[in-house]
């Protein structure tokens, strides 16, 4: 939700005290990094300020740490946030120290996140925060759900060489922003390759490709994201490169991740905006 539009936002008047917190990985930094004020944050998890950390400039200058139980006993906080890179037993020994552990529910529905906002900004005692958030989340996800739709397929396609078929978050994305699915209309479902003989006998109308802004140094030798055809592919259909860090948290951001695939179409005049949304894009 650009979870945080403004570090300015207001934080909750009437305690003298608020609880100081730890996070135990990246995703979790992001609730964080939305919600506390900077003195409440003892320590953020070490990826907190790296490229697919959504909020890694909020990050900057603040304590890192390892996430290690005796990190955590050493600090003392009275809220510990876990999203997933955590040992199965940690609730069980941070309670024994007295700091009470937030689990944000996973999933991507906007209730979900929504519900995740909420009660990360009761425990971090910033209600009024999390209810500005809330509110700014659903005035977007309204005007996004409004907007016309598109008759364009587009393809997501990452470094590995996967896509984002039916039944994911990238999927939903990619309807939010106005287009319609390139790998649904494949009949692909979940996460799996995207088929080159896919692309060559049918292309898509349009690319929207991610984490190439991070390490390929995991990259398959064997992904089609190498090949000469797919690269030639990139340069001659418009493509829409998305930083990772709009979907490195599942579904977190992805009201923010529609509004930038929806305002790079129109900057790069794959469509534009009149009275209407009309599609200038040619095959």
């Amino acid at each position: 939700m650009a979870l945080g539009p403004s570090p300015a936002l207001a934080s909750d008047t009437g305690k003298s005290y608020k609880p100081k917190i730890v996070s135990l990985d990246y995703c979790a930094d992001q609730y964080v990094l939305a919600l506390a004020d900077r003195n409440q944050i003892l320590a953020l998890s070490q990826d907190a300020d790296k490229g697919h950390s959504f909020h890694k400039d909020r990050a900057l200058g603040l304590p890192k740490f390892h996430s290690t139980m005796a990190e955590v006993i050493a600090l003392q906080p009275d809220v510990a946030v876990q999203s997933w890179r955590v040992t199965d037993r940690i609730e069980n020994m941070i309670t024994r120290i007295g700091t009470k552990l937030v689990v944000p529910k996973y999933g991507s529905d906007p209730e979900i996140v929504i519900g995740n906002v909420r009660l990360a900004g009761q425990r971090f005692d910033q209600k009024k925060r999390a209810a500005t958030l809330i509110d700014n989340y659903r005035a977007r996800l309204k005007n996004l759900r409004a907007v016309p739709r598109i008759p364009l397929r587009a393809a997501y396609v990452t470094p590995g060489g996967f896509t984002a078929g039916i039944e994911t978050f990238v999927d939903e994305i990619i309807q939010l922003a106005g287009f319609s699915s390139y790998a649904a209309s494949r009949g692909l479902v979940n996460w799996q390759a995207l088929p080159m003989e896919d692309l060559l006998i049918d292309p898509p109308d349009l690319f929207i490709a991610s984490f190439f802004d991070t390490s390929l140094a995991t990259q398959s030798g064997w992904s089609i994201a190498r090949h000469n055809r797919l690269y030639q592919m990139l340069q001659d259909i418009p493509t829409i490169y998305l930083p990772g860090r709009y979907l490195s948290c599942n579904g977190l951001f992805l009201v923010d991740a529609a509004e930038r695939i929806r305002s790079y179409a129109i900057e790069k005049k794959i469509i534009s905006y009149k009275s209407t949304l009309e599609v200038v894009h040619k095959k």
